[in-house]
């Protein structure tokens, strides 16, 4: 059965390749070689789909011979191998960050990005002062996903170079930006949160209002009233800046579960 598999890995049909990945876990957890040659192989599919089915099916199989075959693509010449080797280690139990690290230096922007999102999600420390200079990236994907990275590792000494990053040129990057500061609970970029609230992006207004909720500082309380009637997202941002409202009046709102603070908003 493997072998019918990894023949249909070469179908000129994308469902039927991603399918065939996906049916290989069991077979890549058995280290035969053949299939995780083929699954390496499919790392570099022209589907994305495909390419990301083959990565996580490598990534589950949690044995060291697959993820030794998602290390061993992240040093090939082939960015496009290297980016879905990079984004399906997220999905592995034991991961060797050193070769994550290495590819942030990629002169390849895909590769730079899918980097800095695995070792953020991973919550790699020691690359901290790296995703600091990738703030500064010609990628905005890059310099976004540098920012997410920031954020999910939580490290006080990055408030200031995220907050730089709410007047970034690109809205991807200050929408991630507002989200990641908001995410830390930083308080020392509430100034820099409020002004966001009047970004011409819509998402970045909902990111901001959401991140000042979570900090709770009533400065933020009369930009966010005037928010009441922003029509952004079909009038998410308004939502989201009634919560934080609520959230910094009522400091017991604040420590809810995210599910049950949306179900009260409502009723």
């Amino acid at each position: 059965m493997a072998e019918d598999w990894v023949r249909r890995l070469k179908s000129k049909n994308p469902a039927d390749r991603w399918r065939a990945a996906m049916r290989l876990v069991d077979a890549a957890r058995s280290r035969r070689a053949e299939v995780l040659s083929a699954l390496a192989d499919a790392l570099g599919d022209d589907h994305p789909f495909v390419r990301w089915q083959a990565g996580w099916a490598l990534a589950v199989a949690r044995r060291p011979e697959a993820i030794g075959t998602l290390h061993n693509e992240l040093v090939r010449d082939s960015p496009r191998r290297q980016a879905a080797a990079a984004d399906a280690l997220v999905y592995a139990r034991k991961v060797n960050p050193e070769p994550l690290f290495q590819a942030l230096s990629s002169p390849d922007s895909l590769v730079r990005q899918s980097a800095a999102e695995a070792l953020g999600r991973l919550g790699y420390r020691p690359a901290t002062s790296r995703f600091i200079t990738l703030l500064a990236d010609e990628s905005p994907w890059v310099r976004r996903a540098a920012a997410r990275a920031l954020g999910h590792i939580g490290d006080a000494s990055v408030v200031g170079p995220l907050s730089q990053r709410l007047s970034d040129e690109s809205p991807l990057v200050r929408r991630s930006a507002a989200y990641a500061l908001g995410a830390m609970r930083a308080r020392q970029a509430v100034s820099a949160l409020i002004a966001a609230l009047g970004d011409p992006d819509p998402q970045v207004r909902r990111n901001a209002a959401w991140g000042l909720g979570r900090i709770g500082d009533p400065a933020a309380l009369p930009k966010l009233r005037a928010l009441r009637s922003d029509p952004g997202l079909d009038g998410d941002v308004a939502r989201e800046a009634e919560m934080a409202i609520r959230a910094i009046e009522r400091p017991a709102w604040r420590r809810l579960p995210g599910v049950a603070r949306n179900w009260f908003a409502r009723r």
